[in-house]
């Protein structure tokens, strides 16, 4: 009976070693899906900072453009209180600094492009209204500007909408001529 007691004790401490062995590997497998899944997270977190960053870059910029194009419109229009070239100017260069940010964020050579092309505009604007501050009413190149600002900034609206992966389809400019 002692062969068999020792037998049975073998077998029981085989048992346990393998039952711990299963253990370590289930535990192992965990701990390992547990590191791949938070790494995942911080991805996702990461990629969704970085997108929000972008979004953020991107808006302001717009929304500098925005400002500038309003107050040119007011500029060459023939309204008694428009802004002054030193207004537009300030404008000019609030959206030409923010366009630092829009580099440092963006991700796409087109969006990089869009927005060179869109400050080329800016700083073409700016060498108008300076040379052409004395009379804007009766200048010509208020249209113009609009036009071609218009379109680099559509241009940049749409890399911007493709880096982002913004659903939708991409829009041309179109030319509005006034009904007169």
């Amino acid at each position: 009976m002692g062969t068999s007691a020792w037998l049975t004790s073998v077998i029981a401490l085989a048992g346990v070693m393998l039952g711990g062995l299963v253990s370590f590997a289930v535990s192992h497998q965990q701990i390992r899906e547990a590191r791949s899944q938070r790494a995942d997270d911080a991805r996702r977190e990461r990629d969704q900072r970085s997108e929000d960053r972008r979004f953020g870059a991107f808006a302001d910029f717009i929304n500098g453009h925005r400002a500038v194009q309003n107050s040119l419109h007011l500029y060459y229009s023939q309204v008694p209180s428009k802004p002054g070239a030193n207004d537009i100017v300030a404008l000019l260069q609030s959206g030409y600094n923010s366009s630092a940010m829009v580099f440092l964020v963006a991700e796409t050579e087109r969006t990089r492009e869009a927005c060179v092309g869109v400050l080329r505009v800016l700083q073409n604007a700016q060498e108008i209204v300076s040379d052409h501050n004395a009379n804007p009413a009766k200048d010509s190149l208020g249209s113009e500007l609009k036009v071609t600002m218009g379109r680099a900034m559509r241009e940049f609206q749409n890399a911007a909408r493709a880096e982002l992966n913004v659903d939708g389809p991409e829009s041309p400019w179109i030319e509005r001529r006034r009904v007169e």
